[in-house]
């Protein structure tokens, strides 16, 4: 099916749908995307499965996303019911959104809380970052969780749906597994599992793409274009980082597999960009051999946020080439000696560097991304991230964006502990920045101040959490937080910022 084109249920135009004849297959599978079809069809997670489990012939995977799409409960590709599924998967890439995952069950008919399934609800199964760091908070909804790198036991998965008598019996050798938490069998371990080899594994190459104009608000975030993951997990560990901690260590792919890669890919996925997906991706050896060679086949060429201390010139000039326009960097803070004390380990000088060549290059502009009410932090921090700021803006020429964000504590980083400025604080450290700007062209961009304090109690709970995010289900939104946080009395909106619930242990503890 490489490279057709299907009008699917949607009514969206896709290329490389796979639809399969339903009576030729043991296992139907529902990919779940709790948001918006944009993000999830810019997450590899969802290329990367779709594509393994498609080409089991015994297996049908089709897609559902909370938005953007005919329905949360039917599939993109036929509007098969949620509910007729064997195996309902999501991929939880935020914590908030686990609001969206019960409303997708709700609207599905399949039962929300695993106490009250039965043997005809499918099994539900949520992996991806939020849970490999803390599935606590979710037990109460989720019938078993993949920890780690879920493309390495998806077939174990599916194998023992297929083999099992009964729902209930499959659940319990799921717990069996590697790298599989089932709440219900109360496990005293649990190991995280990756994938040792990179190169060893298969790879998507005739990806989804939607055919969709210019601009339009389904495209996917880097376009239409071949993802292509370079690495996975990062070698810096920063204090503050879940990408460093929980998908650790750090693998990278050869340069002659990914050349392959994209040789293969870009003739079965009917693009003109190659997506470079990966954490800290100027730690690759041979990154500007992989870009210019790129460019060089007649390609575009996109890469996320990049180490100001990995980038030289002529990768620059070959992303400019390539068509990237906004340079992207993470200072996280402007104080050199608090970028060093939450393991940022870069200079002043490299930024500036980094900032001055992009501007040489012919880049047009900046993303600039720091995180204000770091542990430690004092104005005179806040207002050196502010003068960095100005600087780069007076002597760049480039359009700059900051996005200024909140620190979040996050499971299994080490700074899982420290507590989150209340709301006020954030508030006052956020116009100290913007003050500090008042007067330069520079647009400041902050992650909802609201949002940041339910994103860091989900983030380092425990179980006890499942009732109010049942209710703020019901309710939605940040409305429906406030709610239901009245009547279960669970204070999740202000848990982070006096964290006592971890005095008596940590509530991931048993994941190794």
């Amino acid at each position: 099916m490489n490279e057709e084109l299907f009008l699917v249920q949607s009514g969206l135009k896709e290329f490389n749908v796979v639809i399969k004849d339903s009576s030729k297959i043991d296992v139907r599978f529902g990919y779940c995307y709790p948001s918006t079809y944009r993000s999830g069809m810019t997450g590899l997670a969802l290329h990367i499965l779709y594509w393994t489990l498609n080409l089991r012939e015994d297996t049908s995977c089709e897609r559902y996303f909370r938005h953007q799409t005919v329905g949360p409960a039917n599939s993109v590709e036929t509007g098969r019911a949620l509910r007729d599924n064997h195996i309902v998967g999501f991929t939880l890439t935020y914590e908030e959104d686990v609001l969206n995952l019960l409303q997708m069950l709700r609207a599905g008919n399949v039962s929300v809380l695993v106490s009250e399934r039965r043997d005809d609800d499918p099994i539900v199964i949520v992996g991806g970052p939020v849970v490999t760091a803390n599935p606590e908070p979710y037990v109460d909804f989720v019938d078993a969780f993949v920890i780690g790198e879920g493309d390495l036991l998806i077939h174990d998965i599916v194998d023992v749906v297929r083999d099992s008598e009964s729902r209930q019996s499959a659940i319990e050798l799921m717990s069996e597994l590697e790298g599989v938490y089932v709440p219900i069998s109360n496990p005293k371990t649990v190991r995280r599992i990756h994938v040792q080899d990179l190169d060893s594994l298969e790879y998507p190459l005739a990806q989804v793409v939607p055919d969709l104009p210019e601009g339009s608000r389904l495209t996917p975030v880097f376009g239409k274009s071949f993802l292509l993951e370079v690495t996975r997990g990062c070698g810096h560990s920063c204090r503050f980082c879940l990408v460093g901690h929980v998908c650790r260590p750090r693998r990278t792919r050869s340069l002659h597999r990914l050349q392959e890669l994209v040789e293969s890919g870009m003739k079965q996925t009917p693009v003109h960009k190659v997506s470079l997906i990966g954490s800290s991706l100027g730690d690759l050896d041979r990154l500007e051999e992989l870009v210019c060679w790129i460019v060089d086949q007649g390609y575009e060429v996109s890469v996320p946020s990049l180490r100001a201390d990995s980038v030289t010139r002529h990768l620059l000039d070959c992303l400019v080439e390539g068509g990237q326009r906004t340079f992207t960097i993470a200072p996280e803070t402007g104080s050199e000696e608090l970028r060093t004390t939450l393991g940022k380990g870069l200079d002043d000088e490299s930024i500036l560097d980094a900032v001055q060549m992009a501007g040489d290059a012919g880049y047009r502009s900046i993303k600039l991304y720091f995180i204000m009410g770091l542990p430690g932090e004092t104005d005179r921090d806040l207002d050196q991230t502010a003068t960095m700021i100005r600087e780069i803006a007076a002597t760049s020429g480039l359009r700059v964006t900051a996005s200024v964000n909140p620190f979040i504590p996050k499971a299994q980083t080490r700074w899982e502990r420290e507590p989150q400025q209340p709301i006020d604080s954030l508030r006052r450290r956020l116009r100290r920045i913007q003050e500090g700007v008042k007067g330069t062209r520079v647009t400041i961009e902050t992650y909802d101040l609201r949002s940041a304090r339910i994103q860091a109690a989900l983030s380092t709970g425990d179980r006890s959490l499942g009732s109010v995010i049942l209710k703020a289900a019901e309710y939605g939104g940040y409305g429906g937080w406030r709610r239901a946080a009245r009547e279960t009395g669970i204070p999740i909106l202000d848990m982070a910022s006096a964290p006592s619930h971890l005095s008596h242990g940590l509530p991931w503890g048993f994941l190794e």
